[in-house]
């Protein structure tokens, strides 16, 4: 009987114990993810919002937001009044409702109430919903920048000209551009007196007579510069040099056209309505150039093109075309 005690009470005991293990492996993997590693640091870092700002160069009531925050994955921007939020070219959307957006950077706000200070706040969240928010105040102001546009060649000393000054059809015209002449002017394109003459373009007499148009030549470079629309007036500056034989007839001149956008004939270019035109009759011989700057203001598309012809029955001649924004 005492063996059968013992025997029992080895059982039991057996059991408790395989219960007592149980229980400790059962409570390790109760608490596996509760108890820090050791040497672990808790995230204590909130999310800090910040951000910058970019005006569109095209329009300055146009502007870019860029999202430069920390330790945040979802974002909120409040636009606040005066905003037309919408969607961009490219199909993506930048405000939604009420002026806010989702967006991680936001490429297209626009502020149809024109020039002022504008309260913008960006909120910056992790994926614990801590957040952090950034207030700045956003000015906008007219301070566009127009393009300066290059012209090529214009000092003509490259002597091939077809690349640069004959990119027009000439039906009914000669399809041959002006010659190339070392009749330049004196300067350099740049301003700065040579001492001797540089290279040029010339229209010879030849290539310049009214009553024999298949053999008139032209010169035509098209440009691109900054549009002007309905708030934003832009205007530019063309400047060149001129001379004219001393022996032409009264009356010879030069012309110069700017064209109202960029066209694929002569005959098409005639007979269209210049932004601004000159003609230049001054006849004080192939060794003085006179200077002209002509004003005109930019259409809204931004695509001129310069035009030159002559009419006269002595050499005339053409050197340092520019064009710039008006100072």
């Amino acid at each position: 009987m005492k063996q059968k005690l013992n025997a029992l009470k080895n059982t039991m005991g057996l059991v408790l114990a395989l219960l007592a293990i149980t229980f400790v492996v059962s409570c390790e993997d109760a608490f596996e993810f509760d108890l820090p590693d050791t040497g672990s640091i808790p995230d204590l870092t909130l999310p800090e919002a910040n951000f910058s700002y970019t005006p569109n160069p095209e329009n300055f009531r146009i502007v870019s937001f860029t999202n430069e925050s920390n330790e945040s994955t979802k974002y909120l921007w409040d636009f606040g009044e005066g905003v037309v939020c919408e969607e961009d070219a490219n199909g993506v959307i930048v405000c939604g409702t009420e002026s806010t957006s989702t967006e991680t950077d936001v490429a297209f706000v626009r502020f149809d109430a024109g020039e002022g200070d504008y309260e913008v706040t960006l909120t910056a969240l992790d994926a614990n919903d801590a957040s952090g928010t950034n207030t700045q105040i956003v000015e906008v102001r007219d301070v566009f920048v127009p393009i300066d546009p290059i012209v090529l060649n214009g000092d003509f000393e490259n002597k091939t000209f077809d690349t640069n000054w004959g990119q027009i059809g000439t039906t009914g015209f000669s399809s041959t551009t002006p010659n190339t002449s070392s009749d330049g002017s004196w300067l350099n394109y740049d301003g700065a007196d040579t001492g001797s003459k540089t290279g040029g373009m010339k229209f010879s007499a030849s290539a310049s007579n009214l009553t024999n148009p298949g053999s008139r030549r032209f010169a035509y470079q098209p440009l691109k510069v900054s549009e002007t629309i309905p708030d934003r007036t832009v205007k530019y500056i063309v400047e060149y040099e001129y001379s004219i034989k001393s022996a032409a007839t009264p009356g010879s001149h030069i012309t110069l056209q700017i064209l109202d956008g960029h066209f694929d004939e002569v005959a098409d270019a005639l007979a269209s309505t210049p932004l601004t035109e000159e003609v230049n009759d001054e006849i004080l011989g192939n060794t003085n150039f006179t200077t002209v700057k002509k004003e005109f203001t930019s259409n809204a598309s931004g695509e001129i093109a310069i035009f030159f012809f002559a009419s006269t029955d002595q050499d005339a001649y053409v050197d340092n075309v520019k064009v710039y924004p008006k100072p």
